[in-house]
């Protein structure tokens, strides 16, 4: 279990890493130290860890812990970690943490190495400032993995006290894991932008379009809530209306809008299982067959 003696440190201090420090320092645990790229960041550190030493030498800031949390971007988790353990701050009996979604426990050999039990925590949530991730965080499922169940079982108590519901996640998964999480986050994002632009096309300067859509974008995040992803199908998919669909394909093939086709064939296909339960077999052939002329 996580100790009261237990001494944080947070090497990166980034949107994640600063709510992180802040929610830990909130549970009443040391945050010894937070260590940033640039001056710049370590003055949006301190506004919420006033009395954390705040440093760019993450050397430095590492022999101020024996808890170790690597929450630079996922390109220069491996190399803090090289760094770190070549420096001889990373000893036996510490901790070394990363908060990858994507990334195994490879990332962290050079600290394993040295001794150092390792573990990633990962918050199954989207931060777009640190204010949201202070707010976000408690509550969120992260995934957890380690190396053996002790060391899970210390990961899955950091969760805990940070007010996350952590779950088991195999190494071998992790880009599964990940992926789902970008298909439902980043990538929504990007598929309103789609609808944003073809909104913008037929009148809806600015921000109208977006303005335009997000009742209905929160309707569905609702009724997902609610129901679940087979019953929050609603539209021409869920009914069966083959007629609609081949209009909407033949819109865009006739006017080259070669992306949208492609989003549009692939995440139909999607609703087409989804919808599969409620429809006719002869209907969701019909449905296949169309989708696949237009592959």
């Amino acid at each position: 279990m996580v100790r009261k003696s237990d001494r944080f440190v947070v090497i990166g201090g980034g949107r994640v890493g600063t709510a992180v420090g802040y929610l830990l320092a909130q549970a009443g645990r040391s945050v010894a130290a937070v260590a940033c790229r640039s001056e710049e960041s370590l003055e949006k550190v301190r506004e919420y860890l006033p009395h954390t030493y705040l440093t760019t030498d993450m050397v430095k800031a590492a022999r101020k812990g024996n808890v170790l949390l690597l929450t630079t971007p996922d390109d220069l988790i491996a190399d803090a970690c090289v760094t770190l353990a070549s420096a001889g701050v990373v000893r036996r009996g510490s901790y070394v943490v990363h908060m990858s979604g994507a990334l195994g426990l490879d990332v962290l050999a050079a600290a394993e190495e040295a001794g150092a039990a390792t573990a990633s925590i990962h918050p199954l949530q989207t931060f777009a400032d640190v204010r949201g991730a202070v707010r976000k965080i408690p509550g969120s499922v992260f995934a957890v993995t380690a190396r053996d169940p002790r060391t899970g079982e210390w990961a899955e108590d950091l969760v805990r006290l940070l007010g996350g519901e952590p779950v088991r996640l195999e190494e071998e998964n992790k880009v599964l894991y990940h992926l789902g999480a970008v298909l439902a986050s980043n990538l929504l994002v990007a598929l309103e932008h789609a609808a944003e632009l073809l909104y913008q096309e037929i009148g809806m300067e600015g921000e109208k379009a977006l303005k335009a859509l997000l009742p209905l974008i929160e309707g569905t995040v609702s009724n997902l809530r609610r129901l679940g992803t087979e019953r929050a199908l609603t539209g021409p998919v869920a009914r069966g209306d083959i007629g609609i669909i081949r209009r909407h394909l033949e819109k865009l093939e006739e006017e080259g809008r070669e992306e949208h086709l492609h989003v549009y064939v692939a995440l139909t296909r999607f609703a087409l299982d989804l919808a599969e339960a409620h429809l006719s077999r002869s209907r969701s052939q019909e449905i296949a067959e169309l989708l696949e002329r237009y592959t």
